[in-house]
């Protein structure tokens, strides 16, 4: 049964697969449960004296290709404690949400989440994980209700303009302080409103193995992988990148702009998107169509050409008032004249 959740044969005998998937499993509940339990072990365990060693293991439990699946360490963790009798130990999925505290900007409840076994009825209103990366999932999804539908049909957008391009346009990028899903993209009236994306050392490869599972088991509910669409037509370089760092709508912790945009970039190539979801893609037209109007589209070309960087606005400047003098020059000219006369 726990062969049958991976993509690909496991090339162990029973027995060693067995001790692997054991070892693994009480190595997962033990460190959950200290970490629970902080106070008592942040003076004595290894992972708490060297916090890199603990954002390591960290950073390796939410990799895909380490997955156990969810419903193997739950069953663990009960039977490991099903002789404790004490109404405080919590149940695995509080630990793992206590454990994960940090990757949930929404703040989503353990009652919102079920666990499911293969002969298990889902709970109404829950949404089922398979494993810690379904999990980190569900955290960056907005509720059930608020995700955006999507068409039977291939609906792909095959072109937006970037950032930069899209300011000289007229288009105004604000940042929504109200929202902790960063997938609520919302246009009005020229004004594209982002919720914020904090861009750290990890974000790529937590979003690079959210997708690839998005890819493989959701391939009709690619949200992540919508997102993502949209900010590679957004950002090409570090003047796209620039744009929505000073309206505040990604932080980051990088070294320069020009590593976030090659990070968003490199997320994007290859991808397989079928269809992209109806929110994203209405929006997504608006603003091409905005770009397009003439008055709009002649406004950035002249921002492009003349004032978007210090030394086309310094050139500029100095070419009008070269022409004012040059008009000042022949009016003084003239006038002599005309008046001789």
């Amino acid at each position: 049964m726990i062969r049958n959740c991976y993509a690909e044969s496991v090339p162990l005998d029973s027995d060693p697969f067995l001790k692997m998937i054991l070892i693994d499993a009480a190595f997962i509940i033990e460190l959950f449960l200290r970490y629970y339990d902080v106070g008592n072990w942040i003076q004595s365990d290894p992972l708490f004296l060297k916090p890199w060693l603990a954002d390591d293991v960290a950073h390796d439990l939410i990799l895909l290709e380490n997955q156990l699946p969810f419903f193997v360490l739950n069953g663990m963790f009960k039977l490991a404690t099903a002789d404790i009798i004490t109404g405080d130990l919590p149940s695995f999925l509080n630990l793992t949400f206590t454990y994960l505290a940090d990757r949930n900007p929404q703040k989503i409840q353990p009652e919102s989440v079920s666990v499911k076994h293969f002969t298990d009825q889902i709970q109404p209103e829950s949404v089922s994980v398979k494993h810690f990366t379904d999990l980190l999932r569900v955290f960056y999804l907005p509720p059930v209700e608020r995700l955006p539908k999507r068409s039977d049909v291939n609906n792909i957008l095959d072109h937006l303009y970037r950032a930069n391009e899209l300011v000289e346009a007229g288009v105004k990028f604000k940042v929504d302080k109200t929202k902790k899903c960063f997938l609520e993209l919302q246009y009005n009236n020229g004004v594209l409103t982002m919720p914020r994306l904090d861009v750290s050392d990890r974000t790529e490869s937590h979003l690079r193995n959210i997708v690839a599972f998005e890819q493989a088991h959701f391939p009709h509910e690619i949200y992540i992988t919508d997102y993502l669409k949209v900010l590679d037509f957004l950002i090409d370089d570090e003047r796209d990148v620039n744009v929505l760092i000073h309206r505040g709508i990604i932080t980051t912790l990088l070294g320069d702009s020009n590593e976030v945009a090659t990070m968003i970039n490199c997320l994007c190539s290859n991808l397989i998107q079928p269809n992209m979801n109806l929110e994203y893609l209405t929006i997504c037209r608006q603003l091409k169509e905005l770009y397009e109007k003439p008055v709009n589209k002649w406004k950035a070309g002249m921002i492009h050409d003349y004032i978007d960087t210090p030394v086309k606005i310094a050139t500029s400047i100095a070419a009008m008032v070269l022409l004012i003098l040059t008009a000042i020059q022949t009016v003084c000219t003239v006038i002599p004249l005309v008046n001789s006369d």
